[in-house]
């Protein structure tokens, strides 16, 4: 039985970098600043991840990523290849995600309630040459990789004919290996206002780790309860590993379990969507207030519109920590604003980001002047990049690297910017005239 109290992944350990191994070419020969590899060398034994009651120290991540990368490399998956996962957010999402990286694989990032047919349609549009399956029967899932052009079929929770055990991929020894700080990754939009499109993140360049100035960690923890198939989880995964805080992961609908996680490992940021906000709230003040979330730093409501008293409730609780974000998929985060500020300029989310610009176009394109209504068009340094041939037909891109958000809305002459609707229902002649309540959306 395995130790639950650790990790579901069996024990094993890398080699050495001194024990003889077949070389393998790799780009990155040592670590790159504040990656997986360098924490596990500078801080080895420090906890790294959280789920439930299993534990990862950054060296048992790292090794548990080298011995997975080994596995995927051994079946023929190298630089960009694509490999799939649809799981819910558990600790094995973060070791596929850094194996991935090792081995310069993209990772292909799956909504878990997918029906067959979407997760057929995802897979052969993305090009993925492996797949793996967790929290999910693998009989239901077979149908849609029939006849796929797949190196790679493995489940993590139940054996099943014609998928490999997950357990049964990793070596006893792993020659160590070295990625990018966040692997390249792929995501689809949910189709929620539209047809669902692949967005792609390319891998965080960085200078190794000997020629860079030593980071120092941050005290703290990350809690992710955004489902990592939306690109808004992982981004907040990369950040927290970046930033050397540990990762607590968790499931947007269990508030309760959410605020046991905020009390036991003194979580100081969290980033959820309105809907698990919704889920605390119908908890009551006193079960939050209870809870020990002195802790707390950063709390960040976004991803979809957030009602006005939800976030007067919320303010009541955690004031001046509580701030609102506003993005999108294809661009990722294009501005924040704290919920107490909002009193002063009412409706909006806040001003652009460092290193966010934003633009308001007609529906010609043309740029409108401040306090005009039109659509939103931004650029962040993020800004949508996958080279399937999808993206190419369906999302507008111009040649200055600004992405047509789809949202209505205007900027003042302080450069704040309000939403006011969604572009999708509005016709050419209206797109100067919407007047709708406040929008924001993310991952």
């Amino acid at each position: 039985m395995v130790d639950q109290t650790r990790s579901r992944i069996p024990v094993a350990h890398a080699r050495s970098s001194h024990d003889e191994h077949p070389t393998v070419a790799r780009a990155l020969t040592e670590p790159v600043a504040r990656s997986l590899e360098y924490w596990a060398a500078t801080r080895g034994g420090v906890a790294a991840l959280f789920e439930g009651a299993a534990t990862l120290t950054y060296h048992e991540w790292n090794e548990y990523a080298d011995m997975l990368a080994d596995a995927l490399a051994g079946r023929g998956l190298d630089l960009d290849d694509v490999v799939a996962v649809r799981c819910r957010n558990r600790i094995e999402w973060a070791v596929i995600a850094m194996a991935c990286s090792k081995i310069g694989a993209r990772l292909l990032t799956l909504d878990p309630d997918l029906t067959a047919r979407a997760l057929r349609e995802r897979l052969i549009e993305s090009q993925a040459g492996a797949v793996i399956v967790g929290d999910v029967a693998p009989v239901r899932v077979a149908p849609a990789l029939e006849a796929l052009p797949l190196r790679l079929r493995a489940t993590m929770d139940h054996a099943s004919p014609g998928f490999f055990n997950f357990w049964d991929l990793f070596p006893p020894v792993a020659q160590p290996r070295f990625g990018a700080a966040q692997p390249s990754l792929l995501a689809w939009t949910s189709g929620v206002t539209g047809r669902a499109l692949p967005i792609g993140l390319p891998p965080r360049r960085a200078a190794p780790a000997s020629i860079s100035r030593p980071p120092a960690p941050e005290t703290g923890a990350s809690l992710i309860t955004v489902s990592l198939h939306r690109v808004w989880g992982p981004v907040q995964l990369w950040a927290a590993l970046i930033a050397g805080r540990s990762i607590a992961l968790s499931h947007s609908h269990d508030a309760a379990g959410a605020l046991d996680m905020i009390s036991r490992r003194r979580i100081t940021h969290w980033s959820a969507m309105p809907e698990t906000f919704d889920e605390l709230r119908r908890l009551g003040q006193e079960a939050v207030r209870a809870a020990d979330t002195s802790y707390l730093r950063e709390l960040v409501i976004g991803g979809a519109p957030a009602a006005t008293d939800l976030k007067e409730w919320l303010a009541s609780l955690f004031g001046p920590i509580l701030s609102e974000a506003y993005g999108s998929t294809e661009t990722g985060l294009i501005s924040t604003m704290q919920v107490a500020r909002q009193t002063d300029k009412p409706g909006s989310c806040g001003r652009p980001i460092r290193g966010v610009s934003v633009e308001i176009r007609d529906a010609d394109g043309r740029r409108l002047p401040s306090g005009a209504v039109g659509e939103i068009w931004a650029r962040t340094p993020r800004t949508i990049e996958c080279d399937l041939p999808v993206v190419a037909r369906l999302v507008r891109r111009d040649a200055d690297g600004f992405i047509a958000t789809k949202d209505v809305g205007r900027v003042d002459d302080d450069g704040f910017i309000y939403i006011t609707g969604r572009a999708d229902d509005l016709s050419r002649a209206d797109v100067r005239h919407a007047s709708w309540g406040v929008t924001n959306r993310q991952g």
